[in-house]
């Protein structure tokens, strides 16, 4: 399937099958009636010579077409660096194999295959001494390539011509051919052989003076972005790579010198390296082997051990519920005596209440008569104020508030002691 690929996009950057394409459209035009100009049938497919030189000249305006359409699309990726800015001092040579790595294989063109080219020194080498001389090597090289480029073009510039002189002179044969003694005054076969021989080399020279513009311009499009090229390139690797060059090439030998031990430490850490993954293996094997051996002493030793911890585990649980249980029924025990006490004592606070009720309802009760007494006293006193004997009837009030007195006096002890007793009670 990749071949097929190759092949077909091969196929579609042929200028051979555009050219072709280009002038078979070209003529079907005329012979359709679509191009119908006299001069341009008469100097484009008025003979069979002429065809061939317009299918020649298809053949280089494709090509030319062609190329500078991929000359465009080089032009507009010399905008995009393919590698990272040089780090301050330059890297060691021996990176430049990275740095290649990090140019996209996809990528084509003068730039790509120019920083390939020269990155491919330095990693063959080992050194970038040599980087400047080569990068004007491959400017050359690249100069030489773009003008070999060009080879169809120019034998399509070549043919041209050669195929107006072919016409030229099988259109003067022809002339010639008409000639004859006994019929000098028909020469309308010498017009004809003449007008092709002279029409061939008119259109010829006409095309190739077209194709050699086009090329001139081409070619100095191609040379502008080569020179981009240059100025890209040098821009990239100028300075990137440490220098190791001295006079006498001694710089030089340490540096490879450093490159071999480098190289050779590499190595010797990944033989240890390698060492120590074996051991390591055989040790896993050997520690998996000696669980294996000693898993099943290991688990018995662990059954017994864990067996003995839980039944030591269940007695202490046992007796420290049986010491909280008895704890718990000695607080409901203090617990039921404390309620049984303040019972009793609100049974004595009820009593003592009842009884100071009691009293209360004697105050009353004496208040009442003592104040029946005083409107009997007011009565009394108005009849003996309307009978006239009010000093007898002030002897007898004496006498009542004394008694009075006496009463209230015998009450007063009589709620000290009722008091007394509620305080004792309490």
């Amino acid at each position: 399937m990749s071949k097929l690929n190759v092949l077909s996009g091969l196929l579609m950057r042929s200028p051979l099958l555009w050219g072709g394409a280009l002038s078979f459209a070209f003529f079907a035009l005329i012979h359709g009636g679509v191009i119908a100009d006299a001069n341009v049938v008469r100097y484009l497919a008025g003979h069979w010579v002429e065809y061939v030189e317009t299918a020649l000249f298809c053949v280089g305006l494709a090509f030319l077409g062609l190329h500078c359409g991929e000359l465009v699309r080089q032009r507009r990726s010399l905008g995009a660096p393919l590698l990272e800015p040089a780090a301050e001092g330059g890297v060691d040579p021996a990176e430049a194999s990275s740095l290649v790595a990090t140019i996209p294989s996809e990528a084509s063109g003068y730039l790509p295959r120019r920083l390939r080219e020269a990155l491919d020194l330095v990693v063959r080498t080992g050194t970038a001494d040599e980087l400047e001389d080569h990068l004007k090597y491959l400017s050359d090289l690249d100069a030489a390539r773009a003008s070999q480029g060009y080879g169809l073009v120019r034998f399509v510039i070549w043919a041209i011509p050669i195929m107006g002189f072919l016409g030229t002179v099988i259109g003067i044969t022809q002339a010639i051919a008409c000639l004859s003694p006994t019929q000098l005054d028909n020469i309308s076969g010498v017009v004809a052989g003449l007008g092709t021989a002279f029409d061939t080399t008119a259109t010829a020279l006409a095309l190739s003076m077209v194709l050699m513009f086009l090329q001139f311009l081409v070619d100095r499009y191609e040379q502008a972005i080569l020179a981009q090229v240059d100025e890209a390139t040098w821009e990239s690797l100028a300075g990137r790579f440490q220098a190791t060059g001295g006079s006498d090439g001694a710089t030089l030998a340490v540096a490879r010198l450093g490159d071999t031990l480098s190289k050779g430490t590499a190595r010797l850490l990944e033989a240890q390296e390698l060492a120590w993954s074996s051991l390591e293996r055989t040790a896993a094997i050997g520690v998996r082997q000696l669980l294996d051996e000693s898993g099943g002493a290991l688990r018995e030793s662990l059954t017994a051990a864990i067996d003995a911890s839980l039944s030591n585990w269940a007695e202490s649980f046992a007796r420290t519920q049986d010491a909280l249980a008895s704890k718990r029924e000695d607080r409901w025990t203090e617990a039921a005596a404390s309620l049984a006490e303040a019972v009793r004592s609100l049974e004595s606070r009820h009593d003592a209440i009842a009884r100071q009720t009691a009293a209360i309802e004697g105050i009353v009760e004496a208040t009442r008569d003592i104040a029946s007494l005083e409107r009997s006293l007011d009565a009394n006193l108005a009849t003996l104020t309307s009978t006239g004997r009010f000093e007898e009837t002030l002897t007898t009030l004496a006498a009542a508030v004394q008694l009075l007195a006496a009463r209230a006096a015998d009450h007063r002890r009589s709620e000290l002691e009722v008091t007394r007793r509620t305080g004792k009670a309490a």
